[in-house]
């Protein structure tokens, strides 16, 4: 940009589309280590749970509602959770703003359009484990995806599900620059849990973030 600053933002995606993996925890922790290392970090709740705000001891609200159907500034929305770290909290009027973005045009990319227009270092998207418009819409604003998986038998699946959707995306023009996988849930003395974050080791390889 001629005369001015260029801002570079990156946006991570805490996906897998089998629920209980701990991706609000995953997403609250990162964030607030990103923000705590001067970055000026959002975290964006694209579940109908609202349970974002509720992990900072807040109220669920209707943020994402107002800034993707009211169309509301971004600046007026957003709710400061400690130095650095916004959050944009989601409640039940999210499944209105799937609604709207299926009736619009270009409808893919509505999210990434507008995260781009905002001026932070780093966006996490903890998403819902519903594949629906919106979980599509995360993807595609994404430059990293985060995969949490729970440590039993049905890691592996839960995990190739979502790779196969992002497959999709990227059939679709959009180009991931990686993807990683987060086991949680681990338990030493289970042994489950040691079968399976060997089976996860053995499938995905460097992908797995110890």
């Amino acid at each position: 940009m001629p005369g001015g600053e260029i801002h570079i933002m990156f946006i991570f995606a805490l996906a897998n589309q089998k629920g209980g993996v701990g991706k609000t925890t995953t997403a609250v922790t990162l964030a607030s280590g990103f923000a705590k290392n001067q970055l000026k970090t959002l975290l964006v709740d694209l579940d109908p749970q609202g349970h974002v705000a509720f992990s900072f001891g807040l109220d669920k609200q209707a943020g994402l509602y107002r800034w993707v159907v009211m169309e509301e500034s971004l600046k007026n929305i957003i709710v400061t959770v400690r130095d650095n770290l916004d959050i944009l909290p989601s409640d039940k009027l999210t499944e209105k703003v799937k609604r709207h973005i299926t009736l619009m045009d270009f409808r893919e990319s509505i999210l990434a359009d507008q995260l781009r227009k905002s001026k932070y270092d780093v966006v996490f998207l903890d998403m819902a484990p519903s594949l629906d418009v919106l979980h599509i819409n995360g993807l595609f604003a994404s430059d990293w995806v985060i995969i949490p998986t729970r440590l039993d038998a049905m890691a592996v699946d839960g995990v190739k599900e979502i790779l196969l959707t992002m497959g999709e995306i990227n059939q679709q023009g959009h180009s991931f620059k990686g993807y990683s996988i987060l086991p949680t849930f681990f338990d030493r003395t289970t042994r489950e849990t040691v079968t399976q974050f060997q089976e996860i080791i053995r499938a995905f390889g460097d992908r797995v973030l110890p």
